[in-house]
């Protein structure tokens, strides 16, 4: 396996889902992730829900990971946190603008010792501005960016049942933080990267922005050659076929040759009828073969079907991963490097580390010795 950043020390300082979501990319292109955890409790992803044995959002974002317990309320931690802080490449952290630099172990007071140190934080809406100390949820940032405004077409707006701007978010820092090593190597100064959850969402409607000033409307807009229809088995397909090929290659399969030099944008309504009376006399099935993607037909897939779908298993695009008497799928790394496939191109399918269990290790290479080592964990400090 080729892991370009195998060279690559991270300090992963976040909670929950964004920073996760960094640091997994970063783990899977081959990066050492050490995961700074609370005692006794941990990332709040460690829980599990319904009952169940293994705790989805830890698997699927910590693996491949290291773990080290430190309590940052604790005297002595910040000590702590300035020595291991020394020989890292990157750090990330998902704290309010200003909270670290109060411990004392904010970005200027760490790269004093390591000015070579790549700083990433992610937060709701960045380091400055009137609503720098705010928080929100994935939907506080689809609201405020505009992006739900378009998610819900022309009908009512969706609450989306996955997260959209939070893993977005976590990528782009990841994009920073590559940025940031890439100029260190010119430079040999290391940068500070400031990514938002609302600008990530905000991104997304990049073009809806220039346009609401130079050609108002709603974008895209319901057509018929780009909507969803519900199929004989009640199950849903997408069809995007607003160029002439796809166009005509999907009436003819619908039998509805007569629409094939329809102007998109006139007289949509009853078109979408039409299509839509066609798609309901066959299952999903028949017309994700025929026409198929030929003419622009794909299937509205729930997020468990594309475990048995044979291009994800060619590609080995999610892998099962073994641990705690277990096992659960994870999706790879969706970056291929030089041809590999899922599994190839992801260092990181490893089951997530127990809590703590790499402090003592990584403690030590950082040159703590034993002796300290023992009395931060009698001080309840590790």
């Amino acid at each position: 396996m080729k892991t370009l950043l195998s060279h690559v020390r991270v300090l992963d300082l976040t909670r929950l889902y964004p920073g996760a979501f960094c640091t997994q990319l970063l783990a899977d292109l081959g990066a050492d992730v050490l995961k700074v955890e609370a005692p006794r409790f941990g990332d709040g992803m460690r829980m599990t829900y319904g009952g169940g044995s293994v705790a989805p959002g830890h698997v699927a974002l910590n693996r491949g990971k290291r773990s080290l317990t430190l309590d940052l309320k604790k005297p002595g931690a910040a000590a702590v946190l300035r020595r291991l802080a020394k020989d890292v490449d990157v750090i990330v952290e998902a704290q309010r603008p200003g909270a670290l630099d109060r411990m004392g172990v904010g970005y200027e007071a760490l790269r004093e010792d390591n000015p070579r140190l790549v700083w990433c934080t992610l937060t709701s809406f960045g380091q400055d501005g009137p609503l720098a100390d705010a928080a929100g949820h994935d939907l506080t940032f689809l609201g405020y960016s505009g992006l739900l405004s378009r998610l819900g077409g022309s009908g009512p707006l969706p609450v989306p049942d996955t997260t959209v701007a939070v893993p977005l978010a976590g990528a782009l820092g990841a994009v920073g933080i590559l940025a940031a090593l890439a100029a260190r190597e010119r430079t040999g100064e290391g940068s500070r990267v400031d990514t938002c959850m609302a600008e990530a969402a905000l991104w997304l409607v990049a073009e809806d922005v220039t346009r609401s000033a130079v050609a108002p409307g709603k974008g895209w807009g319901a057509m018929a050659a780009r909507q969803h229809y519900r199929c004989a088995d009640d199950r849903w397909v997408t069809v995007a076929a607003t160029e002439p090929k796809p166009w005509g290659t999907l009436c003819a399969a619908l039998g509805l040759e007569d629409l094939a030099e329809h102007r998109h944008g006139v007289d949509e309504p009853a078109t979408i009828a039409r299509l839509a009376a066609a798609f309901a006399t066959q299952p999903a099935a028949h017309w994700v073969q025929t026409p198929g993607l030929a003419g622009g037909v794909a299937p509205v897939n729930e997020p468990g079907d594309l475990r048995s779908d044979p291009h994800q298993a060619a590609r080995h695009g999610i892998v099962e991963l073994h641990g705690g008497g277990t096992a659960a799928p994870v999706v790879a790394n969706p970056i291929r490097v030089d041809g590999a496939d899922g599994k190839g191109s992801s260092a990181g399918l490893r089951w997530p580390p127990d809590l703590g269990a790499d402090t003592d290790a990584a403690l030590a290479a950082a040159g703590f010795s034993a002796d300290e080592i023992a009395a931060l964990h009698a001080d309840g400090v590790v």
